[in-house]
């Protein structure tokens, strides 16, 4: 049942991210050996929301983590104009990260499935803006 969940969460997310161009298996890949253990076993593996949801915030504490130190690995090769644009660059990728996980949220109709479906969403776009960082290039 939790497989179902991620593949679908996933592919409506990969879907809807043009501007991160990772795949689905890029981002499969980024998640924790520690989640894929909580998703396959407990109340996640029941499709029991509470399971799922707390795998999900969970990891995405932990993603959160590597998303920062990734942006922090870049912020502090940048030259200060360079930092500027990236700053500028997040906050709109939140904004963004926001509103297409409402919205994936709120194509599912609401009840347990859009709080599942809205966790994952920001799960996985954290996954892809960490990794997304972590080639980042500066245009000169």
């Amino acid at each position: 049942m939790t497989k179902i969940w991620r593949i679908a969460a996933v592919a409506t997310i990969v879907a809807s991210s043009p501007t991160l161009a990772q795949t689905k298996a890029e981002v499969e890949a980024a998640y924790s050996p520690r989640f894929n253990h909580c998703m396959e076993s407990g109340d996640a593996a029941q499709g029991i929301t509470s399971g799922i949801m707390d795998c999900n915030g969970a990891e995405n504490t932990l993603q959160n983590a590597r998303l920062n130190q990734a942006y922090k690995t870049v912020i502090a090769r940048l030259s200060a104009p360079q930092q500027a644009k990236l700053r500028t660059s997040e906050r709109d990728w939140i904004k963004r990260r926001d509103a297409r996980c409402r919205e994936a949220s709120d194509e599912a109709g609401g009840g347990s499935a859009s709080g599942i479906i809205y966790s994952s969403c920001i799960l996985d776009e954290t996954i892809k803006r960490t990794l997304w960082l972590k080639d980042f290039s500066p245009k000169r």
